[in-house]
């Protein structure tokens, strides 16, 4: 084999096709959470997940120690609330979370949503699966509610992968004593 053959070789080998049917579904937070391209995919530099959230979803006010993370919208409305930054956005918009940024986010009140979560490094899907439960169907879980079990693996998790939860959901930035700055 040649040194362009064998180059050739080793990138076609990091190419990978998800299909749909194939992804994982899980319910993080109530939502459903698709890792479709994974940290291992891409040696740890970026991953991208699917998230289809209820109407009124909203995680913790959070700040991420290690990855930068942007929400590229597909349906629905989303509040985002970033340091001084609040703005909603629609289909066809996106925001970048930088890390060390306080930021929380919410699903307006009227329609389910979906987007596109992607980070740089990769590895947050693997947070996800921390504090996930598999999906048994693909969409936001019926009915659920924060419980103790939930709210223990989410601290662990947030632990683990450098997650610093700041305040409940509800909670805005701006509100914290240095702006969210």
């Amino acid at each position: 084999m040649t040194q362009q053959t064998e180059t050739a070789a080793a990138v076609t080998n990091r190419v990978s096709v998800i299909r749909e049917h194939e992804r994982e579904n899980l319910w993080f937070l109530g939502d459903l959470i698709q890792p479709i391209i994974t940290s291992q995919m891409t040696q740890g530099r970026f991953m991208m997940a699917l998230t289809h959230a209820k109407a009124g979803s909203e995680p913790p006010l959070h700040e991420h120690d290690a990855e930068d993370e942007i929400f590229y919208i597909l349906e629905g409305r989303i509040r985002f609330w970033a340091a001084d930054t609040q703005v909603t956005l629609g289909p066809g918009d996106c925001i970048l979370m930088p890390r060390d940024v306080p930021h929380i986010f919410q699903v307006v009140p009227e329609l389910e949503a979906k987007w596109l979560v992607m980070t740089a490094p990769g590895g947050l899907e693997d947070f996800f699966r921390a504090v996930s439960i598999p999906a048994e169907y693909a969409g936001p879980q019926r009915g659920w509610k924060m419980d103790e079990e939930t709210e223990q693996r989410l601290e662990a998790a947030c632990e683990k992968f450098g997650i610093t939860l700041i305040a409940p959901p509800g909670a805005r930035p701006d509100a914290l004593p240095d702006g969210g700055a």
